[in-house]
């Protein structure tokens, strides 16, 4: 039976002539050999779905399951394909036929939607972590219970800071009718509960730049229930930003510092677009996102008074590569600015780290053999810190100079700019 959700994507499953150009941009494709992996296999799956001539099986679905999502194979596709939409798509088209894990379910409509929630569970992760309890959980096997591919978290994640960064609005900086700008500050979950002084850094960044900040009370953006084909939780969290930040209107801009999160805002009015209670709004709240770097160029907020010695590289988070957001030119404006930093080209630097969220601790294999090459082209660069703007490819990456025996420093870019402000 043909899957009725892929119909409407016919037009673009059509446009693929098999070349096989996209073999030189996929990660996992560079590690696996496998054509399943690469952008062509999984298109050729969609069409025998779409077609009826293939079965909405779990084993048909964990042969795209292996997908960073990371659009490697759009760059070097001529009709520039978007291979993420169609596994997603199939993703969806599956929970709808055979149900969700129940994790998934708890984690998408019940923790991530609710920002209480999440602190509470958040709290619960420290909690585990600093009494030994993660541990113990890992090494008795009752993480698998959750998923069996959970074995190996506690190596990925050695430690989780004290505190938390807490939500709820408060306003920080400039007086707001003195401000050179009036921003709401949106709060990404993994730089929140995993880099708290990210968060911090952020927060003294965008004040000395003149800025009147609001701490928003927002919950998750969403992604990671979209990423997974919940596409319905993915709405119910962004309707209840929407209407959580009805006050943003006022501000001239929302941002935040974690890539993922300020490109999926970015596509709220998209994903509203049919929910005439909220379209509207979705799409002027869209409009104002920005992410850190996009914004402090955007209001000239470049130089410091200070200098950060030594020699830095910069990684592209997916999100913000050339593939998503096209912030790509910001981000090193405002490293090369820091004086007494020197800055050096990383090859491959919008290559996928292979972190995409859970994928790491879902896909060991496919994300350590990902992370290798990236690792590899840092390493060659001679530089002592490595920049990104994603808590999740921050995760990664230090996993991954632990794991090569790197003496790097892996930083946020508010974080340098925040020393170099002194």
């Amino acid at each position: 039976m043909a899957i009725p959700e892929l119909l409407a994507l016919h037009e673009t499953i059509a446009k693929c002539n098999r070349c096989g150009f996209c073999q030189a941009g996929c990660p996992v494709f560079r590690v696996t050999g496998e054509e399943h992996s690469l952008s062509r296999g999984r298109l050729a799956v969609a069409r025998g779905l779409m077609l009826g001539q293939l079965e909405l099986t779990a084993e048909v679905v964990r042969a795209l399951d292996d997908c960073l999502l990371c659009r490697g194979c759009t760059a070097h596709c001529f009709p520039a394909l978007k291979t993420d939409e169609i596994v997603t798509t199939i993703r969806h088209a599956y929970l709808n036929r055979q149900g969700q894990p129940m994790w998934q379910r708890v984690l998408f409509r019940s923790v991530l939607a609710d920002s209480t929630r999440l602190e509470w569970a958040a709290r619960l992760a420290v909690w585990a972590k600093r009494t030994g309890l993660a541990t113990l959980a890992e090494k008795t096997g009752a993480l698998k219970l959750a998923d069996a591919r959970l074995q190996g978290v506690n190596d990925l994640v050695p430690a989780l800071p004290e505190m938390i960064f807490r939500r709820g609005e408060r306003t920080l900086g400039a007086a707001p009718a003195k401000a050179k700008a009036r921003i709401g500050y949106f709060a990404s979950c993994g730089l929140s509960f995993q880099f708290p002084e990210v968060v911090e850094a952020t927060l003294r960044v965008l004040g000395r730049a003149g800025c009147s900040i609001t701490v928003l009370n927002n919950t998750c953006c969403g992604r990671p229930a979209h990423a997974y084909g919940d596409f319905e939780a993915a709405r119910d969290i962004a309707r209840r930003n929407v209407e959580r930040l009805a006050p943003a209107a006022g501000y001239d801009a929302i941002v935040s510092e974690c890539g993922s999160c300020s490109a999926h805002l970015k596509e709220y009015g998209t994903l509203l677009k049919d929910d005439p209670a909220h379209a509207e709004r979705a799409a002027a709240l869209a409009g104002k996102v920005r992410s850190l770097s996009e914004f402090l160029v955007g209001i000239g907020a470049i130089g410091s008074s200070g200098r950060v010695e030594g020699s830095v590289t910069y990684h592209d988070p997916c999100h913000l590569s050339n593939r998503f957001s096209k912030i790509t030119a910001q981000p090193r404006q405002l490293l090369k600015a820091i004086p007494g930093l020197g800055y050096k080209e990383l090859p491959e630097a919008d290559w996928c780290c292979g972190a995409a969220g859970s994928y790491t601790f879902l896909h060991r294999s496919e994300a350590q053999g990902v992370l290798d090459r990236k690792m590899g082209n840092v390493e060659r660069t001679g530089a002592a810190i490595l920049a990104t703007e994603c808590p999740a490819c921050m995760m990664h990456l230090a996993y991954g100079a632990r794991r090569r025996g790197l003496s790097i420093q892996v930083r946020h870019v508010s974080q340098l700019l925040d020393a170099a402000l002194g």
